[in-house]
């Protein structure tokens, strides 16, 4: 798995990005085949008042698919950490998918093999 993390008008600090790999890598536990991992990270001036704003990025692409999402936070960490459960639950409802499709397929190709015998 590629991971490659960028930053935008957020001040690079190296604990946070070991912080996002860390939390990301754990996301191959929930789907095999995951090639490339992009985490942004980015801070905005909020819409409410002086406070920030810290979005998360997370672009994964799969065979097949690209799944991304964007998780909004006052703190950067919770921010990782939300899109980080997030991206797993999706993860494991596309790789139950794939499963559910390859059994119906041996299923089906049973049933076809038994009835032209």
């Amino acid at each position: 798995m590629n991971i490659s993390i960028s930053e935008l008008h957020i001040e690079t600090n190296p604990e946070l990005r070991a912080y996002a790999e860390k939390k990301s890598r754990k996301l191959t536990k929930y789907h095999p085949r995951i090639e490339d991992l992009k985490i942004r990270l980015i801070s905005q001036k909020s819409h409410r008042g002086q406070e920030q704003d810290y979005y998360c990025e997370l672009t994964i692409h799969v065979p097949g698919r690209i799944l991304e999402i964007i998780d909004i936070q006052r703190d950067m960490e919770k921010a990782i950490d939300n899109a980080v459960e997030r991206m797993k639950r999706i993860l494991v409802k596309s790789r139950e998918k794939e499963i559910s499709k390859l059994h119906k397929r041996g299923i089906i190709g049973k049933l076809l093999n038994r009835w032209q015998s």
